[in-house]
């Protein structure tokens, strides 16, 4: 009995500390600008729209005031959704460091360089 209870206790800190491990990005910052990139197919196009935009409302939906202040103001942007992914696309081939972080860690990376918040 004593076995088994040492072995479980085992397998859930095994299982915590593997948890704590940032997982690794599926869709990276490579992968997705060569989606954005590939105007040619549709499919790509409308997964690059769809996921960005899902990005940024996302941001906005998880701001809080004290606890997450917003760092990214781009509310009085006239740009269209196009020409902010091909903006993005330009800044992503500046900053190859990114190529293999999260896509949604680079758009918002981005954005918050781009649109700053004033302070």
């Amino acid at each position: 009995m004593k076995k088994q209870i040492a072995l479980l206790c085992l397998a859930a800190a095994s299982a915590t500390a593997s948890a704590q491990q940032a997982p690794a990005a599926t869709t990276t910052t490579e992968k997705f600008v060569s989606m954005c990139a590939n105007t040619a197919d549709v499919a790509a196009q409308n997964f690059c729209h769809g996921y960005g935009q899902g990005v940024y409302e996302t941001y906005l939906v998880t701001r809080h005031p004290k606890n997450a202040p917003g760092f990214i103001c781009a509310q009085n942007s006239t740009l269209t959704r196009q020409e902010h992914i091909n903006n993005f696309v330009k800044w992503s081939a500046t900053q190859p460091q990114f190529n293999q972080a999260s896509a949604s860690d680079t758009i918002l990376r981005y954005l918050g360089e781009t649109f700053p918040c004033k302070r």
